[in-house]
């Protein structure tokens, strides 16, 4: 498929080469000849003029571009060999596509992380009754111990130890597990959105790739053609039979249509590239796609029923909305509701050293609870108050959110099916233009032959061939695009709408 677009690309520059050699030719003779002519300057002291001054350096500066250029060769060499080496190749259907997209996509391995850390936040969202451990020692030496005057102490020291338990409670506590488990919640649907995300990317993508192939061999069959009308002509020039003007034409048509072709291979590789980094794959790696635009050729019509669509965007809207719920109450139990506190105290002190007549250590211990009411509910035009009235119009703003998303989730559906139908009766009137514009263009070649329709004519229909294929494929990826995104839309299993 590309060799022989290669070596007609390399024809014609070969021609376009030759063309500006022989002008540069004749521009150095004629200027030889004026040279000759008009000057009186010796011949030797004009090219001892020309030489360079520093013959030498020049010489190193060439060697060490030379070097350069010959080692980053080299190794541009020995990485193609090594990634040629090493380069998988895969027979992917849209399935397969998908299936190594979900294992290896660098998005969803990203997303999965912060779906672990809010399962984490969830399991540990009792961590604010955990209890506080206090532990002291206390030690005392009189002064005069320390100095080593006249000791008047009745002692040398003395030792004691304290430890202290407490625990804190307060209704945030319940909102504060609930707020985790809808975050987790929402992690998880977008967990989910995510993956679905890729997977719809992966099949757009897949279908436009058959498209651009597809597209690749309509552009170089037009110009296997276009070479071959323009060879016939060479020879009907050549022979006396054809106008120059006819025979130049042809060359024209012909090697207008080469870049088209260069250009439409370029954009296939560069989205190829862009397909396996989606995929995971190594830019290197071969595909060979076993599916086909054909899938999506002959389908009956497409009914959604309501009792199966969702829309994750809905849901996502609507625990968010539960969230902020749970942020009212939040808010209110800070402005209301009292805390408490429970403390479990223990104390072993006075042990004397140095003393003889040293009573027993006092050992004591104390239990105490406590209760913490706030009085900003009160007050009306408390920072609490406050917090829980913007508390309430996120609430407001959430339910009119989900209002208007629950109407375009209709209407975008709506409109898909009837993009949808429409695509489909395109389909229909494309598929026979091109039975049309193939007879017109076979009909036009014969009468080409015979001599009764010119050139112009015939290469009229022969782009209307191409653009009647190029046309038909391109309402067909369309359709299939719709449908792929029509079933990421309402929560379908991809694929359930073409069964």
């Amino acid at each position: 498929m590309r060799a022989s677009t290669l070596r007609d690309f390399a024809n014609a520059k070969q021609i376009d080469k030759g063309l500006k050699y022989r002008r540069r030719r004749s521009g150095v003779q004629r200027r030889n000849g004026a040279q000759g002519r008009g000057s009186t300057e010796s011949p030797v002291f004009a090219k001892a003029k020309m030489a360079p001054k520093n013959i030498k350096q020049e010489w190193l500066l060439m060697k060490k571009t030379v070097f350069k250029t010959v080692i980053f060769a080299g190794i541009l060499l020995v990485a193609n060999v090594y990634a040629a080496e090493n380069a998988k190749k895969y027979a992917l259907s849209v399935e397969d596509a998908v299936k190594i997209a979900k294992e290896n996509n660098v998005s969803i391995k990203r997303q999965k992380i912060t779906l672990d850390a809010a399962l984490r936040a969830k399991k540990d969202s009792w961590n604010s009754v955990s209890p506080s451990v206090v532990v002291g020692a206390s030690s005392t030496v009189p002064v005069d111990f320390l100095t080593g005057g006249d000791q008047s102490s009745d002692f040398d020291a003395s030792f004691g130890v304290n430890a202290g338990v407490s625990v804190s409670l307060s209704a945030n506590l319940f909102t504060s597990i609930k707020s985790a488990q809808l975050d987790f919640e929402q992690s998880k649907i977008s967990f989910d959105e995510a993956v679905r995300q890729i997977e719809l990317s992966v099949r757009q993508s897949y279908y436009g790739l058959l498209y651009e192939k597809e597209n690749i061999g309509l552009q170089e069959e037009n110009l296997r053609i276009a070479k071959q009308q323009y060879e016939s002509n060479l020879q009907k020039y050549n022979a006396g039979r054809l106008s120059e003007v006819d025979a130049l034409s042809a060359e024209v048509n012909y090697k207008s249509k080469i870049p088209t072709v260069e250009n439409a291979y370029t954009t296939y590789i560069n989205d190829l590239d862009n397909f396996k980094q989606v995929l995971g794959l190594a830019i290197a790696d071969e595909i060979e796609f076993t599916g086909s635009l054909d899938d999506y050729l002959y389908l009956g019509e497409i009914k959604v029923e309501e009792k199966d669509v969702t829309s994750a965007t809905i849901q996502t809207l609507e625990s968010q909305l539960e969230s902020a719920k749970v942020s009212v109450m939040d808010k209110r139990f800070s402005a209301f509701a009292p805390s408490l506190n429970a403390k479990l105290s223990w104390q072993d002190s006075s042990w004397y050293v140095g003393k003889d007549d040293a009573s027993d250590p006092k050992k004591t211990a104390s239990v105490s609870l406590s209760a913490s009411i706030p009085l900003d509910g009160v007050l009306p035009w408390s920072q609490k108050n406050n917090a829980i009235d913007s508390a309430k119009d996120k609430v407001s703003d959430l339910e009119l959110q989900i209002d208007n998303e629950r109407k375009t989730f209709v209407r975008t559906i709506n409109s898909s099916l009837r993009s949808i139908k429409q695509s489909q009766e395109a389909i229909k009137y494309k598929q026979a233009n091109v039975e049309l514009a193939e007879k017109n263009y076979s009909m036009t070649s014969e009468a080409y032959n015979r001599g009764t329709k010119d050139l112009l004519s015939l290469q009229n229909s022969n782009n209307t061939l191409l653009q009647a294929k190029v046309s038909l494929n391109s309402e067909i990826l369309t359709l299939a695009k719709t449908i792929i995104k029509l079933e990421s839309t309402i929560g379908a299993d991809f694929g359930s709408l073409t069964k």
